[in-house]
């Protein structure tokens, strides 16, 4: 189990933006005592919260083709 601290820095963003992201439930967590308790995130949460993540791009890679520029012609030297 991580604590909050933990994940801020793996993710290299703030300890409020982790509290946020718990609050609105993008982000599992566990609290453990009373009232205010220890918040402590599993380490598979965080990482199926990551591969959530990943854009659409990075799961289906597209090459990109570069475009077939006949129609431009290329002259060297000096006009007339």
């Amino acid at each position: 189990m991580l604590r909050v601290s933990d994940v801020a820095k793996q993710l290299n963003i703030r300890v409020q933006t982790v509290y946020s992201m718990i609050e609105a439930g993008v982000l599992p967590a566990h609290r453990f005592g009373a009232k205010r308790g220890a918040i402590r995130v599993s380490e598979q949460d965080l990482a199926e919260y990551v591969a959530s993540c990943r854009s659409a791009r990075e799961r289906n890679p597209v090459r990109k083709q570069r475009p077939r520029l006949k129609h431009i012609s290329l002259r060297h030297g000096s006009p007339g």
